[in-house]
């Protein structure tokens, strides 16, 4: 990587001069969404791009307190990017930040937007910004054509409180995160049919969530009750994926660097997770963060009114993920002087957040830009499609794993109360052939996935199998760093028995397992519900019938 880099440099195409951009520097323009730019570079003339030849575009533009950026330009090739800026203020206080922008037919206009990376603890760019330069190199192996049109600033923000934004319809509350990558962080079923959804100490010591649950129990906890494990990072319902570059993971507590150790341009880290002595972790794109709490950085985010009834319907966000076992890989970043800690992973991740027919629907979309080699030759690995946490109470999961599919069989759904502790290395697979499953309590009222596509599914409980006993359910965190961190505009916990922030969970992966590609796109779509089994069965199947939401694309990915 860094010979190609070095080529790349070497074959720079001259700066264009900022003087020479051409048009009105300063024009404002309003875009859709109501985000006010100010363009500084104009219409370029086409240039032409061998494979891994780099053209740079000179700015020298002080843009203070203008951290949201737009690109608009037509392409044939991938291209990598870099915003090239140095701190207003000190000049040898200088970063480059990477960017990607995906080929399209070179005649469409594409437009990329991003924020660039100030508003996390661990961004590269806290300070204000003169922007000197933009780079942009052909990644596609083959020469291509870029015409850049335009490059613009706005002083849109993300906030630094109530980062946590929201969408409510039909009795369902979603909440997504910023600063834990946009991921799915709060979901509640805001009432029943008019009746309280509550979260209690029941009359034998356990904590429980259900309808009207505070009509006898010993202590009311919430009636605001999030059924998203949000302990760390690596919790949420969130996008996670894995690719086997850089050696193996070695066995337990064996430090020595594992065969082939930084083999396909990617070098493992040494982590915890997974077992108490450790292993030699894979690549590990994470959306909310890795582990040692660093947050992914927000590149976009959108909340709109898609149907215009001036209600927000939809939310959107981009992100570039952390790598999850480079969480205290801390590192002295020489080019800006200051500590970084972990590694942000060229890759993005989208989703896209709707409540659709007293549903949450979610689409997401992943693609890697690390460029890694030979990938057709790395072992396979197992995915998470989603990575779903739930809270503990709803300890029961159920799916339906026979033959007489859609048919309301109900004598042949799958229980199991005991599926098996994370932390005791203990799991339950179960391949479900009406593409569901669910975390319920006794009444069977809880949470559901419909996600159609996918090999099986990989459950587990997290510090003990099945008890929701309260000394299993608190959160001895609360109000430590990670709680405070995860706030925001959430409610506090109302109690230390509140189940979004305890340790113990119930934990279920669709899984589907792969080669990674790089530089190409991959998309797939689930629905949630929070209802009685019985009904939000014929919810899925309602789905299932519709042909709305098959995950045929994941066919291209699988093996």
């Amino acid at each position: 990587m860094k010979k190609q880099f070095a080529l790349a440099m070497a074959s720079c195409l001259i700066f264009s001069c900022f003087a020479s951009c051409g048009g009105d520097s300063n024009k404002g323009q309003t875009d859709e969404n109501g985000v006010r730019f100010e363009q500084i570079l104009s219409q370029q003339e086409k240039r032409v791009l061998q494979a891994d030849e780099a053209t740079v575009y000179e700015l020298n533009t002080d843009i203070s307190g203008k951290e949201y950026v737009k690109l608009e330009l037509q392409t044939n090739v991938q291209l990598v990017g870099q915003f090239i800026y140095e701190n207003v203020k000190n000049s040898a206080e200088k970063a480059e930040e990477d960017f990607y922008i995906e080929a399209s037919d070179g005649e469409t206009i594409v437009e990329f937007k991003q924020f660039l990376d100030k508003f996390r603890e661990n961004g590269i760019g806290q300070f204000d910004k003169r922007l000197t330069g933009i780079r942009l190199t052909n990644k596609s192996g083959q020469q291509g054509n870029v015409t850049l049109h335009s490059f613009s600033v706005s002083d849109r923000k993300i906030p630094d409180y109530e980062r946590e934004v929201y969408l409510e319809k039909d009795e369902l509350k979603l909440g997504a995160d910023l600063a834990f990558g946009g991921t799915l962080t709060y979901l509640s079923r805001t009432t029943y049919g008019g009746e309280s959804v509550d979260e209690v100490i029941d009359n034998n010591g356990n904590v429980y969530v259900g309808v009207n649950a505070d009509e006898n129990c010993k202590e009311h906890l919430s009636s605001s009750v999030n059924l998203v494990n949000i302990w760390d990072a690596g919790r949420q319902i969130q996008q996670s994926y894995y690719a086997d570059v850089g050696g193996g993971m070695g066995k337990p507590g064996q430090m020595e660097k594992p065969l082939h150790y930084g083999a396909n341009g990617y070098e493992r880290a040494w982590c915890f997770t997974g077992h108490k002595d450790g292993y030699w972790w894979p690549y590990n794109p994470v959306q909310a963060g890795d582990c040692a709490d660093n947050p992914s950085q927000i590149i976009d985010y959108e909340i709109t009114d898609k149907d215009g009834d001036g209600e927000n319907d939809e939310i959107y966000v981009k992100v570039r993920a952390m790598d999850w076992g480079k969480g205290y890989m801390i590192k002295y970043h020489t080019a800006i002087g200051t500590i970084i800690g972990g590694s942000t992973t060229k890759s993005y991740m989208e989703n896209w957040y709707t409540i659709e027919n007293g549903m949450v629907r979610v689409k997401n979309r992943f693609i890697d830009w690390n460029g890694f080699s030979d990938m057709d030759t790395v072992p396979i690995h197992t995915n998470e499609l989603p990575a779903t946490f739930v809270i503990q109470p709803l300890n029961n999961f159920v799916t339906y794993t026979g033959q007489g599919v859609w048919k309301n069989d109900t004598a042949n759904l799958t229980r199991k109360n005991d599926v098996g502790s994370i932390t005791e290395g203990g799991s339950f697979s179960a391949t479900p052939t009406e593409n569901w499953f669910a975390w319920l309590n006794d009444e069977d009222f809880g949470f559901g996935m419909y996600i159609p596509n996918v090999d099986h599914l990989s459950n587990s409980r997290c510090a003990i199998s099945t008890s929701a006993a309260v000394d299993m359910n608190s959160s001895k965190r609360k109000p430590g760093p990670m709680v405070a961190n995860t706030l925001f505009n959430k409610p506090a916990p109302s109690s230390d028995y509140t189940s979004c922030y305890a340790f113990n969970l119930s934990y279920t992966a669709p899984v589907v397992s792969w080669t990674m590609r790089e530089y190409v796109a991959m998309t797939y779509e689930y629905a949630i519900a929070v209802d009685y089994l019985a009904v939000m069965r014929e919810q899925f199947k309602e789905i299932y019938e519709s042909g709305t939401l098959t995950n045929e694309s994941l066919s291209a990915w699988k093996l």
